[in-house]
């Protein structure tokens, strides 16, 4: 009989390879392309739009395939076909073809829709696989916590190395962890459990009562008479997914900011060379574990509740930025230690809740990717719009990032990179603390 630790690393191992390929397709990108291919910011910024939003589109789509595809199959199709993507269009992104800017841009446009879609397609598969492993909210929250840990190591692996400077060895890297991630995962991850809806409380969770129908549409095929739009949307007729989506829309936002913004804090706010870039390291390690302590705390607590302590951090640790001076190289490690924290509750518990939501409403083993198709696809809308709304943003204010001179009203910078996200925070813990008074009930 496999132990729990052998179940959770043999799942979590291929989180590693999602982890390594997020980091260079969400920060490292514009910085690579720009810097050493000549590509010109605006083409950047566009070609990312364009494909992350192409990206969001699919995933629900993704989702319904994913859900029809396991009733046969299983899972372990679905992310085998990925692999192979994720790979070519990896070394699609640093190696592009061409000798001019524009072939390198063009080539930038295909690879990134390979590897978006093979990524989307291994995030959806071995997202439903874990929200059907474990039999209440504590060991789905390990599993998550597992999964998204691991994958820290893979996004640690690619901070450390910059595309500018290390693309082979980053792409060799990411080759080996996505073959043995899969390796491992097909052969000592548990697989779900093929069950009926619990009914209400069966879950062991303290997370609300499912409604009266849940019982009997587990005995229900959701899909096999239900158009695609409707299999697709059908999530969305879930009072509590509705909310659950909305702070985590909200939260996510107030996260992508930051993330958007922080060479430019480092280089033109607090004037730190490129080097400084280690402390996001720092940064990806205490999140990653932290989630052991978060699961503990969510096991005590409930996972809603510790996942607003973590949101409250958040808070406090982003009003400490604004203290920061030039050079405060120690100060902002600081900051990313208490965000890192914090990021710890965003890792492990928003999934995990999802996961006995799904359990709550009977929709367990039936629609896992359809739930994970529009989680990701709000989540993929946000990576998207942080660029497209800081940077006008930024220009608005009088932001001017430095190049041959020195950088232009950079409290612009300190506005958008910390003081909005500490409001959206705000307002995603409001939402939160609503939904659960409302379930306390």
């Amino acid at each position: 009989m496999q132990s729990l630790t052998g179940r959770l690393l043999g799942y979590g191992a291929f989180g590693w390879a999602l982890g390594a390929v997020a980091v260079p397709l969400y920060i490292q990108v514009p910085f690579l392309y720009t810097r050493t291919f000549g590509v010109s910011l605006g083409w950047v910024s566009t070609i990312l739009l364009i494909t992350r939003l192409l990206d969001a589109i699919a995933d629900p789509l993704i989702g319904l395939w994913v859900d029809r595809l396991k009733l046969k199959y299983g899972y372990v199709p679905a992310i085998v076909l990925s692999a192979p993507l994720m790979v070519l269009g990896m070394w699609g992104v640093f190696f592009p073809v061409g000798e001019t800017p524009e072939t390198k841009a063009i080539s930038l446009l295909v690879s990134l829709v390979v590897v978006h879609f093979g990524f989307s397609l291994a995030t959806i598969a071995y997202q439903a696989w874990g929200a059907e492993l474990g039999s209440n909210e504590t060991e789905r929250s390990q599993y998550v916590a597992a999964r998204e840990g691991i994958g820290i190591a893979g996004v640690v692996l690619a901070v450390s190395l910059p595309a500018t400077q290390h693309a082979m060895t980053l792409a060799q890297a990411f080759t080996v962890s996505t073959l043995a991630g899969l390796v491992i995962l097909v052969m000592f991850s548990p697989r779900p459990h093929r069950q009926a809806a619990h009914a209400p409380g069966a879950t062991g969770g303290n997370s609300g009562i499912a409604d009266q129908g849940s019982v009997h549409r587990a005995h229900e095929n959701p899909n096999g008479h239900e158009s695609a739009a409707a299999s697709i949307l059908a999530p969305l007729k879930q009072r509590d997914f509705r909310r659950l989506l909305m702070v985590f829309l909200i939260n996510g936002i107030a996260g992508a900011l930051p993330a958007t913004l922080v060479p430019f804090f480092l280089r033109d706010r607090l004037q730190l060379p490129d080097s400084a870039q280690w402390t996001l390291g720092v940064y990806f390690l205490v999140g990653a574990f932290s989630t052991i302590v978060w699961v503990k705390v969510g096991a005590r607590i409930g996972l809603m509740r510790t996942w607003l302590v973590g949101m409250g951090l958040t808070v406090v640790a982003f009003i400490g930025v604004s203290q920061l001076e030039v050079g405060n190289l120690y100060g902002f490690l600081t900051i990313c230690i208490l965000t890192g924290l914090a990021l710890g509750t965003d890792l492990a518990l928003p999934a995990a809740i999802l996961a006995s939501l799904i359990y709550r409403v009977g929709d367990n083993g039936k629609r896992e990717g359809a739930y994970f198709g529009l989680w990701n696809w709000v989540n993929k809308f946000n990576l998207a719009i942080a660029p497209a709304l800081a940077l006008p943003l930024l220009g608005l204010l009088g932001y001017q990032a430095a190049g041959s001179e020195v950088a232009q009203n950079t409290d612009a910078l300190l506005i958008v990179y910390a003081v909005i996200p500490c409001i959206l925070k705000l307002v995603a813990m409001g939402l939160l603390s609503v939904q659960l008074k409302q379930e306390a009930r």
